[in-house]
């Protein structure tokens, strides 16, 4: 996953109430609903989980200040206990068997993931994020049903949302600087969904044939203002945001963006599928 900064995360928990609302306005639906319906709920209702643990990892790079916190305090703004153990590692894992956590969040160099003991259910968060934005997307359109969908950048957060724009019966455009990597997922798809998407090469005149669009790149500033039109809607998980300043002004209703919130929710709902399956 892409390595967040204290800058990134440091306003999220404050802001919770904001961002909820802003999604409501520009989608007609809350972060939660938005995630359930990532995972294919009808209803954002979820039975009590129990304790939830965010553990803080040291390898790699070492902890990113309050993160594990910010992860802990989305979980709880969508009604979850959440808790952070007070030491990290090993130690903060045993800590959290010991209160009796039912679930563990933990996030290294490579991986961010969430776990249900008992169950076994696993949630990445890269996958996550893809279909929580491609769901996002889904509601910011009104239905992707027979949509063109631009996909920029074919990594895991951008695979994932292509999976998940078919399954909201979308079709997949795709986007990527190394065509060889859009055309493994292009093979991928055809192998395991029996459909074809398409393969973009110039960002330009992509950009100009599609009016729904995942960012899924680390690119920052790649789209710019002339790149939209007053039906342009987006979605774009993650940091940085590539879209030039100027830009965001003139999508900014139709925008959907944040570091962290709705990759976590999806991760929640996804692994408490087994224990309580979409409706």
């Amino acid at each position: 996953m892409t390595r967040l900064q204290v800058r990134d995360i440091e306003s999220i928990l404050r802001q919770m109430n904001i961002y909820d609302a802003e999604l409501l306005a520009k989608t007609g639906y809350r972060l939660a609903h938005i995630a359930a319906h990532a995972v294919g709920r009808l209803s954002a209702d979820i039975p009590d989980p129990g304790l939830i643990a965010v553990v803080p990892m040291t390898c790699g790079l070492g902890v990113i200040s309050g993160f594990a916190e910010t992860v802990a305090g989305i979980l709880g703004f969508l009604g979850m206990r959440a808790f952070v153990p007070v030491s990290p590692d090993v130690k903060g894992f045993a800590e959290a068997l010991e209160r009796g956590a039912e679930i563990i969040f933990m996030a290294d160099e490579e991986r961010f993931i969430g776990v249900h003991l008992k169950t076994g259910q696993i949630s990445d968060n890269s996958e996550a994020t893809g279909r929580g934005f491609a769901a996002a997307l889904d509601c910011l359109t009104g239905g992707l049903k027979e949509r063109d969908v631009l996909i920029l950048g074919t990594g895991p957060v951008g695979r994932a949302a292509a999976f998940a724009v078919l399954d909201f019966g979308g079709h997949v455009h795709v986007l990527d600087k190394e065509l060889t990597v859009s055309e493994k997922l292009a093979q991928d798809i055809l192998c395991q969904r029996s459909c074809s998407i398409g393969i973009e090469r110039e960002l330009d005149s992509a950009m100009h044939k599609h009016r729904a669009i995942v960012v899924a790149c680390p690119e920052g500033g790649l789209i710019r203002a002339d790149h939209l039109y007053t039906d342009t809607c987006i979605a774009a998980p993650g940091v940085p945001l590539g879209i030039q300043a100027q830009a965001i002004k003139k999508v900014e209703g139709r925008l959907v963006h944040d570091p962290l919130q709705l990759g976590v929710a999806t991760m929640l709902y996804e692994i408490l599928a087994k224990i309580s399956p979409p409706a």
